[in-house]
């Protein structure tokens, strides 16, 4: 069954306290912590993700979260790529970065489903913020420990650029949209 939700730009005034309460990040046995890449992306909600958007308005940088009727469900952020001269596109292409995807806690272990309805409509929006590319290259950073990330990445189609290490764990996944 698909979890019916409302999707929207997020706005400051309007949803400031619904993201303090976002809550995707969660506490695994044997030590009932958090897996620190599942924290970084709750903080990131929690503390810099209005910051970010504006300071990355001149990048086109959309944030939107889903409202499942209790709270934000799901909620991510993209932005056209900078300073990256390696992930040039050809001319004509546009590559944008999926920043931040998280899911809410509640809305977890349901076997991917709804994450991959959550990437669906970020690639959508990822396409029609581009309106004058005919192709948008969409890259990801992962952490190689983030198992359930890289099955929903690649479920989608995306291939696994790079991999990560233990002095940088974060693996470039790469996806290509055409129109």
């Amino acid at each position: 069954m698909t979890l019916f939700v409302v999707w929207k730009i997020a706005n400051k005034q309007q949803d400031a306290r619904a993201m303090e309460a976002f809550t995707c990040a969660v506490k695994h046995p044997p030590r009932n912590r958090a897996f620190s890449w599942e924290l970084e992306v709750q903080k990131y909600f929690h503390k810099a993700v209005w910051a970010d958007t504006n300071e990355s308005s001149h990048l086109g940088q959309r944030f939107r979260i889903a409202d499942d009727g209790e709270g934000i469900a799901a909620a991510y952020t993209h932005a056209r790529l900078a300073d990256q001269p390696e992930f040039t596109p050809p001319a004509g292409e546009q590559t944008r970065l999926l920043v931040m995807l998280g899911i809410a806690v509640r809305h977890r272990h349901q076997g991917g489903k709804f994450a991959d309805e959550v990437l669906l409509d970020a690639l959508y929006d990822i396409l029609d913020s581009e309106p004058d590319s005919a192709r948008v290259n969409v890259l990801a950073k992962v952490h190689m420990h983030n198992i359930p990330s890289q099955k929903m990445l690649a479920r989608a189609g995306f291939q696994h650029n790079t991999a990560g290490t233990p002095t940088k764990p974060l693996a470039w996944w790469g996806l290509t949209l055409e129109r």
